[in-house]
């Protein structure tokens, strides 16, 4: 039995929706009447370190990507090896 490999969705999908997760933020900082709570706060912070976090994700999958369409090996073996 042969297993045929899922498709990814295109990358343009993921660029498209942190658009819409920027966008959609960005709607609260453009309406002047509303006024956060506390609740709301800790949400902004919450969203603002999971973009700092996955930020760092991506970049590092951007470079072992570059890495693997130079046929480079993903990571520096020789840093890692004593």
């Amino acid at each position: 039995m042969v297993f045929r490999r899922k498709p990814k969705p295109p990358l343009t999908e993921a660029a498209r929706l942190v658009q819409q997760a920027v966008a959609l933020i960005h709607g609260y900082w453009r309406d002047t009447s509303y006024r956060p709570s506390t609740a709301d706060l800790t949400m902004f912070r919450q969203l603002e370190e999971m973009l700092f976090r996955s930020h760092g994700t991506v970049r590092r999958i951007a470079i072992r990507m570059e890495r693997r369409f130079h046929d480079e090996p993903e990571i520096n073996e020789q840093k890692w090896s004593r």
